[in-house]
């Protein structure tokens, strides 16, 4: 599968910056191609399959291959970026694109040579990596799976239910959770990682994806069944892997934040466009109305801090130092801000718009709609409180017993 990154070569500096400016552009593009496709697919719950191809294609979701692989590198900080374009089409694109991103940025530098060398070969050649993490028993607790992972000789067979597995019908690669079935390693350090080709068998979905919000995400349920891995898929050594989990929180929480922010920016633009030269049987011209003004200002002055308080973290709270529980901690800041914040920002779009909003199709609905998942993504509003809180108190968000 060809895609527009294709170069072994490292990229130099100047040709970075020209690929990354018509890498920025392109996504615009896409971005209004898929607000058009949502209007006819957003309420079947149409999957964003051909969304996902034209990114492939316009090597989106290459840009996370290393630069001495012929990638971009992207940093973090781009990579919320170009999630803000994409969720200001279609957020369903947006959060499945979102789940790629975090794996692919996530770990670049953490990575065996022999894995790094698949995965980002495949990326760079066109793959597309799902995360069904999510399990039965213990839900987006993600370093305590209820999915096992039972040695035998040449790997590991993993059994169990993962559901939200976004983005899964249009995967050509997986990266898998799993708990060790090993008396050596208690929870959570049994969990283990595996970055595998889609598999054929051993995997099947049991619960195709119906949501309230998202509805074009694909989430669906998958269930193992015997579903085996080489030993070599493994992606960190036993034992480590929630400790690079934890590292890494911040991929998640500041992709999550950035799809919210996209959306809350596109319902704060539609709010505008649909306020100028409007008028109703009471006004000639809604934008003098005071109340119309003040709720834009309040709109404008959300999505200005939002963007501050993004950029900042995605720049400068990106490695997680010696304090690894305070780290995750601050990651919590904006994931919680923006999720909540978003929120706020498009029921105030929602109400300038007005009853037109309430149609069938209207793109204020499907925004509507799909920023009340923000708050629910791990970490949740309550762990993230309670992950701040503790920090600031200086008590250890991991310590045992939690409550007394």
């Amino acid at each position: 599968m060809a895609t527009a990154v294709q170069d072994t070569i490292a990229v130099d500096d100047a040709e970075r910056d020209a690929r990354w400016a018509r890498l920025e552009m392109t996504a615009r593009a896409l971005a209004a191609r898929f607000e058009e496709r949502a209007k006819d697919g957003y309420d079947s719950g149409e999957f964003v399959g051909r969304n996902i191809r034209d990114l492939v294609e316009a090597g989106v979701t290459a840009v996370n291959v290393p630069r001495d692989m012929g990638g971009l590198e992207a940093t973090l900080e781009e990579n919320t970026r170009l999630l803000r374009i994409i969720a200001g089409g279609c957020g369903s694109t947006a959060f499945t694109l979102a789940i790629h991103a975090v794996l692919t940025g996530s770990m670049r530098s953490d990575l065996s040579v022999a894995v790094r060398e698949r995965m980002f070969g495949a990326v760079r050649d066109g793959a597309f990596v799902v995360g069904p993490f999510t399990d039965e028993g213990s839900g987006g607790n993600w370093v305590r799976p209820s999915t096992t992972a039972r040695r035998v000789p040449d790997g590991f067979v993993l059994d169990g239910l993962k559901h939200f597995a976004t983005g899964y019908d249009a995967a050509t690669h997986l990266v898998v959770t799993a708990g060790l079935d090993d008396e050596h390693l208690e929870p959570p350090f049994n969990l283990a990682a595996f970055f595998v080709e889609k598999p054929e068998r051993g995997i099947e979905v049991v619960a195709p994806w119906s949501g309230f919000a998202l509805p074009m995400t694909g989430s669906h349920s998958l269930r193992l069944d015997g579903l085996r891995v080489d030993a070599d898929d493994s992606v960190f050594p036993d034992g480590l892997t929630p400790l690079f989990v934890m590292a890494r929180q911040q991929w998640g929480h500041y992709c999550f934040a950035a799809v919210f922010l996209g959306l809350a920016e596109r319902a704060y633009t539609l709010a505008v466009e649909r306020t100028r030269g409007r008028s109703t049987t009471a006004v000639a011209d809604l934008a003098r109305l005071p109340g119309i003004q003040f709720a834009v200002a309040r709109m404008r002055s959300s999505l200005a801090t939002m963007d501050a308080l993004l950029t900042e973290y995605a720049t400068r709270h990106v490695d997680p130092g010696e304090d690894l529980p305070a780290f995750v901690a601050d990651t919590c800041v904006p994931k919680y801000y923006i999720t909540n914040e978003a929120e706020h920002v498009v029921a105030t779009a929602f109400e300038v718009i007005g009853g037109s909003g309430i149609r069938e199709g209207s793109r204020i609905g499907q925004i509507w709609r799909d920023v009340k998942a923000g708050p629910l993504l791990p970490f949740t509003n309550d762990m993230a409180r309670e992950f701040i809180g503790k920090a600031t108190l200086g008590i250890s968000p991991v310590e045992t017993p939690r409550w007394v």
